[in-house]
């Protein structure tokens, strides 16, 4: 079969600020359809902006669509030409698989695959192609005669070595423009699963509790190939969480120790707990090339982490920081406003610790209620909801009732803890930790630890927020 995955246009800030990585969601599926004989292609509306006419869908049989929140509006606009050339239309990724009725509903969509779908996905095509009963595939909804079908949910792959590495000879992958230290960043997912659960989060529901994950040979391998064939020496890891096992990531500064592969650095997504309780593990990261790493920090009002289920309080937050500064590593710290109980003083309580710890990058979310989270079931269920505009649902602007602040406040506080973290002197003068590891890397990589993106980005920053706010003035007058 001719199969087409389309990945719309992100609409969160990263997309905005035309922050560009290849889809991998729609990659691995390119990757698993392809080895079982279909003719593949990918369309990447992030950087593929090309006019869609039911013509660019006639050469196809299947069209799959990624729907995250944000882009669920997009996607069925996709669907929606795509039907008129008379394809059948399959949908996946979070959003519809939480919501998989609504998007039923369209009449523009035949299937929705829910939660992780490459094993999914080859069992459907097989029916299809063979004309079998799609009730014996797992994982699937659709309409049948009228009648809303759901199939038991399917298990997600559990030996993720034995996936096929994502097609990215599919991708354009010249038009990605993401960097680290002025070099070319392209990203990786080395797990899968979550067993944290976090309130605001819908990982844990749509991958499941069960961490599962890669061998360190298997992540270098994935590596060396992007090292060699297409010139990249920064990684950025993009599972929810890449420290869970310190064996593993001790057997991968091994591996990429032992390969030679000492001119590079990476980023990934971790936790202040298990950082503080692994400084081995730490000291090793920063030895093996860890530039930068996320961390969750969300709030300086410890009332607000226990709404959160963050389960850590300031002391231990404040310990993770002051690790990663110890071993020259930057932080990437995500803060949240605009929880249910919060207060104005909360968030600028946040925003001037945000300040103080000068991360190398601040991002400030409004809490919004994602389907599949537990804050969307208690949003719904309080009859809290601003509205469901998906498209709004991008962290950048209010969707919920809270009960001390107002929505047309929450954005203000957004740009004006924005303004407190990049605007200041420290931030401007680049007062920040870095360690020797970190500083040699960068000069056999002719380098310098401070680039002019340093001061560039939080303009952007800022444009992007003014226009939001600008486009958002009616929805807020409503």
């Amino acid at each position: 079969m001719k199969i087409l995955f389309v990945s719309p246009q992100g609409s969160n800030l990263y997309a905005k600020m035309k922050v560009g990585l290849p889809p991998l969601g729609v990659a691995y599926l390119a990757a698993v359809t392809r080895e079982k004989g279909h003719e593949v292609t990918i369309l990447d509306r992030a950087v593929d902006h090309r006019k869609l006419t039911i013509d660019y869908f006639q050469k196809f049989d299947i069209i799959g669509i990624s729907a995250d929140t944000p882009r669920y509006p997009e996607a069925v606009g996709i669907a929606k030409i795509a039907k008129k050339a008379g394809k059948k239309i399959l949908m996946g990724g979070y959003h519809v698989s939480f919501l998989d009725k609504e998007a039923l509903d369209t009449g523009v969509v035949d299937f929705i695959v829910r939660g992780e779908a490459e094993e999914i996905i080859i069992n459907l095509l097989e029916a299809l192609e063979n004309k079998t009963s799609l009730k014996t595939v797992k994982g699937i909804s659709y309409l049948e005669n009228g009648e809303y079908v759901r199939t038991p949910d399917a298990p997600p792959p559990r030996n993720l070595d034995a996936m096929p590495f994502p097609a990215r000879d599919l991708l354009p992958m010249d038009k990605y423009t993401s960097q680290m230290q002025g070099m070319p960043l392209t990203n990786l997912i080395t797990s899968r699963g979550c067993p944290f659960n976090c309130y605001f989060c819908s990982s844990s529901k749509f991958g499941g509790l069960k961490w599962r994950y890669r061998s360190a040979k298997s992540i270098v391998d994935e590596m060396e190939m992007l090292y060699n064939d297409y010139g990249y020496r920064t990684f950025a890891f993009m599972d929810d969480n890449f420290t869970l096992s310190k064996k593993r990531v001790m057997d991968f500064a091994d591996e990429l120790e032992k390969r030679g592969m000492t001119d590079i650095l990476w980023w990934c997504f971790s936790r202040v707990d298990i950082l503080i309780r692994n400084e081995d593990m730490v000291k090793r990261m920063a030895e093996s090339g860890a530039f930068q790493i996320f961390l969750g920090l969300e709030s300086h009002n410890e009332g607000v982490l226990n709404d959160y289920g963050k389960n850590v309080g300031n002391t231990e937050q404040d310990k993770a920081i002051e690790l990663l500064h110890k071993y020259g590593i930057n932080i990437h710290g995500s803060f949240i406003i605009g929880d249910i109980n919060e207060t104005e003083d909360m968030v600028l309580q946040t925003a001037r610790w945000a300040r103080d710890v000068n991360p190398k990058v601040t991002q400030f979310s409004v809490l919004t209620p994602y389907p599949g989270t537990a804050l969307y079931n208690d949003v719904e269920k309080e009859g809290r909801f601003l509205h469901k505009k998906w498209e709004l649902y991008d962290a950048l602007h209010s969707t919920v009732r809270t009960d001390n602040i107002s929505p047309k406040r929450i954005q203000q506080l957004l740009i004006k803890a924005y303004k407190m973290a990049y605007i200041n002197k420290n931030r401007l003068l680049h007062k920040r930790p870095q360690s020797k590891i970190i500083t040699e890397k960068l000069k056999k990589m002719h380098k310098k630890p401070f680039t002019i993106r340093d001061l560039i980005v939080p303009f952007r920053v800022f444009s992007v927020f003014r226009l939001e706010m600008w486009k958002s003035k009616k929805y807020l007058k409503n």
